[in-house]
């Protein structure tokens, strides 16, 4: 594993923040792109009225998620806003049924695959 990915497994489990420039050169977005998406309100600054805006760190997996599917589909860029809200509803919707999950006592959890 690359520095770099490491470095992206230990972002998305913490509450860490990045500029606008990390998170492109993580994500595989443009600057410019990415403004797109803050402007298009899919992606929110941590707090927007510094003059050098920061990110949750949460954001990289979605975000490679998304530039990955708008290359693979030719996608614009306010699609890829439409998509980006929608994968970060699927995680979202992913973490609570884990919570759930583990919440279960260890015979019903064997029952769901769990």
């Amino acid at each position: 594993m690359s520095h770099e990915q490491s470095l992206l497994w230990s972002w998305t489990d913490s509450q860490d923040t990045v500029s606008l420039r990390e998170l492109s050169h993580c994500c595989g977005l443009t600057e410019d792109e990415l403004d797109d998406l803050v402007a298009y309100r899919a992606l929110k600054p941590v707090s927007p009225a510094t003059p050098e805006r920061v990110f949750s760190a949460q954001w990289v997996m979605p975000l490679r998620n998304a530039a990955r599917l708008r290359v693979d589909y030719d996608l614009d860029m306010f699609t890829v806003a439409i998509l980006l809200d929608k994968l970060t509803r699927i995680e979202m919707l992913q973490r609570q049924v884990q919570s759930l999950q583990a919440r279960l006592p260890a015979h019903l959890q064997s029952d769901l695959g769990a």
